[in-house]
């Protein structure tokens, strides 16, 4: 099993690339020309070798104006995408405007999509300003923290599944901080008050 060591929020790596990786690069080739991203969930644990299957990969955005998400709405239903409704105005104001997630999949595809929400709360805007950047392929992509991933998984989620998710990521990351995933623990805790 590889080791992988993240030096100043960034890791190389390569690997061959699978289609799931080539549905996720695509579709995000075109959110993060309207805005930033960080890809957290399963997919995280996916990436980094865990062998699972999995029917969303879960992303924060950094909150976009109507008039962007707009453009941005028409950019994928252009290039074959669909979401969740067809009225860009309700998914704006009635999803994500309001903290709900919308799902953005391939036409015809809708069994694997991408699940997108506005980052709002603290630890949701902490993701996208501390996420890591992976150098793929000759392409970069961002996730949140390996710390809060596994700190979310086990400590809030705590589904066999997320668990597992949590313990493959600690075993393949080699300069994994505790006192960070302590931290995180703490911080979800008291924004779920559990």
């Amino acid at each position: 099993m590889p080791a992988f060591e993240i030096k100043n929020n960034e890791i190389t790596i390569e690997k061959e690339t699978t289609k799931l990786d080539e549905f996720v690069i695509k579709l995000l080739s075109v959110i993060e020309r309207y805005t930033k991203y960080a890809i957290i969930g399963g997919y995280s644990s996916i990436f980094f070798g865990r062998s699972r299957a999995t029917e969303d990969i879960d992303i924060f955005i950094e909150p976009v104006s109507y008039k962007k998400f707009q453009s941005l709405y028409e950019e994928l239903t252009n290039a074959g995408y669909e979401l969740t409704i067809d009225d860009p105005k309700s998914l704006y104001k009635d999803y994500l405007r309001e903290g709900l997630s919308i799902r953005i999949w391939e036409k015809g595809f809708p069994l694997l999509n991408l699940e997108v929400k506005f980052a709002k709360k603290k630890t949701q805007k902490e993701t996208l300003d501390n996420r890591i950047t992976v150098n793929f392929n000759g392409g970069k992509i961002y996730f949140g923290k390996i710390e809060a991933q596994i700190a979310y998984k086990k400590y809030i989620l705590k589904s066999q599944k997320d668990l597992e998710d949590a313990r493959h990521l600690e075993i393949v990351f080699k300069n994994l901080s505790k006192e960070k995933i302590e931290y995180y623990k703490k911080v979800f805790e008291d924004e779920f008050k559990r």
